[in-house]
């Protein structure tokens, strides 16, 4: 999808919830895309420019890492307030009247924000499975976790197992065949209008992570040269965990990777 490549290409969206594909993008492959043209978020989606030139941010970042006690040393404490496990559910159901992203998820992104521009394969290297399972289980029970004291490829890793696990995924199955068509449009104008109008068909909740995602993406993107990880590069590793059609699950296998492909 160009809102999460940048790419001024024709490229098209689509999906698959290929774990392995998902999570096992090799380091040669991501290499061999160009850097591309990075995009602006703008009106609720984006707003793709042409040039070279840094640009001003459209979206300031919201989130600073916040602490969920003030008795010093927390870690390993419960959070009474999160009274349901943070990973599978549907984002209305987390976030606090549609308008503020879980705690943990804002502390992932602003971590993920100051650490990842300077953070080589981000989102791309692999993290200990063992790790990423305890953390896991960690955020659903609501355990405090001191998410400064893990290593920001852990972070990554879990912040992508968060999307994938969100039900019908970030930018929903339900507008799957519109995102589609939004991407068929003639011109490159018309594919942004086509976008916009699709994303403001999402829940708000829905809309509100993507519009942080992007920034982050977007972000992370301008220090390509040091995290190796252009905008192109980005959507590869991040963009199959985002959306997959309903019947993505039945599908074989090379429908499946050519579908993964498209997304990107």
């Amino acid at each position: 999808m160009k809102v999460l490549s940048s790419c001024n290409t024709s490229k098209t969206l689509n999906a698959g919830n290929m774990e392995s594909l998902i999570e096992c993008q090799s380091e040669a492959e991501a290499k061999q895309c160009p850097l591309l043209v990075p995009s602006e978020i703008e009106e609720g989606l984006c707003r793709l420019t042409d040039g070279t030139k840094k640009r001003k941010k459209v979206i300031s970042w919201p989130f600073a890492l916040r602490r969920t006690s003030t008795n010093g040393d927390c870690s390993g404490q419960l959070d009474s307030g999160l009274k349901i496990p943070l990973f599978g559910q549907p984002l209305a159901i987390i976030c606090e009247d549609d308008e503020r992203l879980p705690q943990p998820v804002q502390n992932l992104l602003a971590i993920l924000y100051r650490e990842g521009p300077s953070t080589e394969g981000i989102f791309r290297k692999a993290a200990n499975e063992k790790a990423r399972k305890e953390l896991k289980e960690d955020l659903n029970k609501g355990v405090n976790v001191d998410l400064e004291s893990k290593s920001v490829h852990l972070l990554a890793v879990v912040l992508k197992d968060f999307l994938r696990n969100i039900p019908s995924k970030l930018l929903s199955a339900d507008l799957y065949e519109r995102w589609i068509l939004a991407l068929e449009k003639p011109t490159k104008q018309e594919k942004i209008e086509g976008l916009k109008e699709v994303a403001d068909k999402l829940p708000r909740p829905n809309l509100l992570l993507l519009k942080h995602l992007l920034a982050l993406l977007h972000h992370i993107s301008q220090s390509a040269q040091t995290n190796r990880m252009d905008s192109n590069n980005l959507a590869i590793c991040v963009g199959p965990n985002m959306l997959s059609p309903d019947t993505s699950n039945t599908l074989p296998l090379e429908v499946q990777k050519e579908m993964n492909d498209k997304v990107c």
